[in-house]
């Protein structure tokens, strides 16, 4: 007679036909096994993400609230995350039964350990329970304990540049690995440099992200008419790209209009009316499984002032420069380069605003900016960073046009298909 023990999995019959996840389940694995692969490089034995970008990344979790910014009685739940182990071919994610049917739905986690800080069943069943002495963390760090993935002198890498969770909750996870024996550093870096090199279906989501962007600029133009109000405007542009299958963004309500606020960049869109010869900004994405595509464009309702109309004339021309440059594998200082010798013969330069871009991808709330950055006023000759296939950016004019940078391993594009003229309504 042999020992060996069969264990069913309960509740599998719950996810039939509802279970989501954006990917094939080797992309992922290819996600943990790169990861895994720049952490063995860097020394790293053990990441413990936290970062919501970084667990729909390895996992495909897609949770709309991460208690970000939960109250006090909260923060030891705040330390749900996802273990990364670099000898291991999977990951353990460590969550509250709340959000069970989140992981079951949405995530491809095999490996889910679930701790809840109130003594009551949920669901119908009973779970490990926080005590007053062993919180989330410390219940969470003795079961990698337990199961080999944490032991004396290991190196453990958290996402101290994540805004997720907070200062406190970070000290406090940090030394519940170092009262185990481990060192603990910054790996905010290591998960977010895998992410920036997009795969081919990553790059699919992105475009078609974009053309949400489209979507929501053309209901932005049909319904611009005196009156209407910067936060009406909103409404009908997020009402269009949800009907085309958009997501909600992670920066929201970028409308600005009028002569003083037209230019003010992140004022939220407010209950101003439109007037005659208002012009009229929108900064937006388009959203599609997480995946963001930015795009910016002015209006007017009428006539706009003629400075205003010759400041932002020169959009097109500069998009089209910059789409004539742009090629795989070309270093950002040369592309930067040929850029400012466009804006000084132009006699653009000094007259712009910000000029440069910044990485697009998976974006939780409340910021859609990336992990990289590339900015016309640092010292280009000191840029070795080059834009290699999988890139994806942002970029910004400087004079209120903004569009979004793909680079493939044959071509670059400029995804956006609205026009950069000013929309006269």
């Amino acid at each position: 007679m042999n020992n060996r023990k069969f264990e069913l999995i309960p509740g599998v019959e719950n996810c039939a036909g509802e279970m989501k996840v954006a990917f094939p389940i080797e992309e992922y694995q290819n996600r943990l096994t790169r990861t895994r692969m720049l952490m063995e490089k860097e020394g790293i034995d053990l990441i413990y993400a936290t970062a919501p970008e970084s667990m729909n990344y390895i996992t495909g979790y897609d949770v709309v609230w991460h208690r970000v910014n939960s109250p006090a009685a909260w923060f030891d739940t705040m330390a749900a995350g996802t273990a990364i182990h670099v000898d291991y071919d999977d990951f353990i994610h460590y969550d509250l039964p709340d959000e069970e049917g989140v992981l079951k739905l949405t995530s491809i986690s095999r490996n889910t350990r679930l701790f809840y800080d109130t003594p009551a069943e949920m669901y119908g069943k009973s779970y490990i329970v926080t005590t007053e002495d062993e919180n989330f963390k410390q219940l969470m760090v003795k079961n990698l304990k337990d199961e080999g993935w944490v032991r004396d002198g290991m190196t453990v890498g958290l996402e101290f540049g994540s805004y997720r969770p907070n200062y406190v909750v970070f000290s406090q996870l940090k030394e519940v690995f170092e009262s185990v024996g481990c060192r603990v550093v910054d790996a905010t870096h290591i998960i977010r440099k895998v992410r920036g090199i997009k795969s081919p279906l990553e790059l699919e989501y992105i475009e078609k992200a974009n053309l949400l962007c489209d979507v929501g600029m053309n209901a932005i133009y049909e319904a611009l008419r005196p009156g209407i109000t910067e936060l009406e405007i909103v409404g009908e542009y997020t009402r269009a790209q949800s009907e085309a299958g958009s997501e909600a963004p992670a920066i929201v309500n970028m409308v600005r209009s009028g002569p003083s606020r037209a230019w003010c960049f992140h004022i939220p869109a407010s209950r101003r009316k439109i007037m005659i010869g208002d012009p009229v900004g929108v900064d937006l994405s388009g959203v599609y499984n997480r995946y963001h595509s930015n795009q910016c464009r002015y209006f007017s309702v009428g006539e706009p002032p003629k400075e205003f109309k010759e400041k932002y004339a020169v959009n097109k021309e500069i998009i089209s420069i910059v789409s004539s440059i742009i090629k795989p594998n070309m270093l950002v200082s040369d592309f930067l380069k040929e850029l400012q010798k466009f804006y000084e013969s132009e006699n653009l330069w000094g007259k712009q605003y910000w000029i440069g871009g910044y990485e697009l991808g998976i974006a939780y709330p409340p910021d859609w900016v990336g992990a990289y950055t590339f900015d016309i006023y640092d010292d280009i000759d000191d840029m070795e960073t080059r834009f290699v296939p999988g890139t994806v950016t942002n970029f910004e004019t400087g004079f209120g046009c903004i569009d979004t940078l793909m680079f493939k391993e044959s071509d670059a594009y400029v995804l956006g298909k609205t026009t950069r003229d000013l929309m006269i309504k």
